[in-house]
């Protein structure tokens, strides 16, 4: 390491900052007045932010948090909480569809024994579910949550924002398998839930053999929207549902 960055970095640890205690006020202000949990406050069934907070609180175990790409992604970001000993591992802006299974493969692999969290989508999913051999092969403890909105969730709002609710191939013309059925087909104990009763039991559940591959298939409405997001058109601080976008043909 260069002298320069040596000195910053004693520096920096020898530097002592003030509590800016009024913007740490504000942060809590506009936490308690917009709390995660109620960006989806209307929502039928299982809310995802709230089972994000159910996930965190059972699975401590857990040594990653590894999250595939889609509306679960921003729920995930949104709503996990990630202990000290843990990791969040997502491809980001990237945006890889079934990134988190064989990352998650890849991370149980580096880590014998040592259990982690998988959350995919049904959509991407489907891009490397024959994985779920290689899983089994290994006995990889990793626990599998599919968030399955029966759509291609992401693309299926933006079809909502700007295509007058078009939903070709998102909705319409899209299905996805019993994930329950695939799992124990390759010998994986397999679970789905529908409703928030059901949640608690079926994460202790999961838990029940840490180091097990389980798969947990989570159905939420087909309509659940990621929120806030950023209106085309619009400055970063007009947001999705409070501000419509403007149309593309217009700009």
């Amino acid at each position: 390491m260069s002298p320069f960055l040596d000195e910053v970095i004693k520096q920096s640890q020898n530097q002592k900052f003030d509590e800016r205690h009024e913007w740490l006020n504000e942060i809590g202000d506009l936490k308690s007045k917009w709390p995660d949990t109620a960006e989806l406050k209307d929502i039928p069934g299982i809310n995802p932010n709230s089972l994000m907070h159910q996930i965190s609180n059972e699975s401590k175990k857990a040594t990653s948090f590894i999250v595939d790409v889609g509306n679960h992604q921003m729920w995930a970001a949104q709503s996990l909480e990630i202990a000290s000993h843990q990791r969040f591992i997502t491809s980001g802006g990237m945006g890889a569809m079934g990134f988190a299974l064989p990352t998650a493969i890849g991370v149980a692999l580096a880590s014998p024994n040592q259990p982690v969290i998988m959350i995919a989508g049904d959509g991407g999913f489907q891009l490397n579910i024959q994985e779920l051999q290689t899983v089994v092969r290994n006995n990889l403890p990793i626990k599998m949550i599919i968030l399955n909105n029966h759509s291609l969730g992401m693309v299926r709002q933006f079809q909502q924002s700007y295509f007058g609710e078009r939903y070709q191939s998102t909705y319409w013309g899209y299905s996805a398998p019993d994930f329950v059925k695939v799992a124990q087909a390759y010998g994986i104990a397999a679970n789905v839930i529908s409703n928030p009763e059901q949640v608690q039991t079926a994460l202790e559940l999961m838990w029940q053999n840490p180091k097990s591959p389980y798969l947990l298939e989570v159905s939420i409405d087909t309509f659940a929207n990621a929120y806030p997001k950023l209106a085309f058109g619009h400055t970063i601080a007009e947001m999705e549902p409070f501000v419509k976008p403007l149309d593309m043909e217009g700009t």
